[in-house]
């Protein structure tokens, strides 16, 4: 016999309220690194959006690219309004360091920067379904919320507040220390009568936001070692190959893995663990620099055998269908009788770059011809 695990609330709550942060902006990518890329970015921006709310309210469902959020006892308008700019920034300060600071290149990676988010805001009578520990929300007022995410409003970025919230526009004005237009909107949908609601962009609130500094590598000692190779094949596929971890293990045969700490993207600061034969190494990313012809990579070593803050940074100069990489690495020896071996170290480190730098080219030259 088949029991039932769930039960519909038959007191209804008169007046919850519905609100719905959404991204869009992703396009549909075909590689499994970008696809993997997207879902680990929407992941994380809407972990930042759950930990944004500072009303209280309760997660019913992340529905996709959205979260479904609901509170039993309405707030006031302007604290709704408060609680999307908070969101909204939150949302877009981690993009503008996630563009400056990431390391890859993928479409996933590239196009982050120009996700959007909107709010649909709404409030009406629901019922809840008990499924286990957890609580769905059910009824018309559901309907409305979820049909308004498509909605008529050419903007990309703004707040939609239907009349269910019982407020006055003009409040909204004299209540709000930046500048808000409020607009009115109407929708109908399969015939049944038009949802009303009231709209503003968020348009002039992200032009009022801070910007991110750049990026900078650390300079490099007089001292440093430099190889350089040029490989028929362009620039993006020769860095991609080469800051991808999985396809590093393709041309660098001593490496037998690589992990990335933590839940997260390679980016500047990033650690990750490199296990090169029976050495155990871990490596900081420092960081991307990349104008029109070239991209610079930096990666730290901070400690190994006796060397200590071996900096590598890696150039990609693009020369037509062809890419020229310089390494420049610089390192410290930890004691003076050590400083004795330096010559043997500098052999040593420029023999092994000179080795994954060809094995590079040859990998990066076959997927050319494939």
């Amino acid at each position: 016999r088949v029991q039932s695990v769930s039960k519909i609330s038959r007191m209804a709550d008169s007046n919850t309220l519905i609100f719905i942060p959404d991204i869009s902006g992703f396009s549909e990518f075909v590689n499994s690194t970008e696809i993997k890329h997207s879902r680990h970015i929407i992941s994380e921006l809407l972990e930042i959006i759950v930990n944004s709310d500072e009303l209280g309210m309760t997660v019913s469902e992340v529905e996709g690219d959205a979260v479904l959020f609901y509170k039993d006892e309405v707030p006031e308008v302007l604290k709704l309004i408060e609680q999307c700019k908070i969101t909204f920034t939150n949302f877009h300060d981690h993009l503008k360091l996630y563009d400056t600071e990431r390391i890859c290149r993928c479409g996933a990676c590239e196009t982050a920067s120009k996700l959007t988010l909107k709010f649909i805001i709404h409030a009406g009578e629901v019922e809840k379904i008990q499924i286990r520990d957890h609580q769905k929300l059910h009824g018309p007022c559901l309907i409305v919320a979820h049909r308004l995410l498509k909605n008529s409003i050419i903007e990309n970025e703004y707040v939609l507040l239907t009349d269910s919230l019982g407020f006055d526009d003009d409040l909204i004005g004299q209540g709000t220390d930046s500048k808000i237009s409020l607009n009115r909107g109407s929708d109908s949908y399969d015939g049944q009568p038009d949802i009303d609601y009231s709209y503003f962009s968020l348009e002039y609130h992200k032009s009022q936001m801070e910007q991110v500094s750049g990026i900078s590598l650390p300079g490099l000692s007089n001292e440093k070692i430099t190889i350089e190779n040029s490989i028929n094949a362009p620039v993006d596929l020769v860095y991609e190959n080469f800051t991808n971890f999985e396809k590093r293990l393709q041309w660098f045969e001593e490496l037998k893995d690589t992990i990335l700490r933590g839940n997260s993207l390679n980016k500047k600061g990033s650690l990750h663990t490199c296990l090169v034969g029976n050495y155990t190494l871990d490596i900081e990313s420092l960081g991307r620099i990349e104008n029109d012809d070239r991209i610079k990579y930096g990666e730290r070593l901070n400690k190994f055998r006796g060397l200590r803050d071996v900096i590598s940074i890696y150039t990609f100069s693009k020369h037509g269908n062809t890419t020229k990489i310089r390494v420049d690495i610089d390192f410290k020896i930890k004691s003076f009788v050590g400083r004795i071996f330096k010559p043997m170290v500098k052999n040593m480190l420029h023999k092994q770059t000179t080795e994954a730098l060809n094995k590079l080219k040859l990998v990066c030259e076959a997927e050319c011809e494939e």
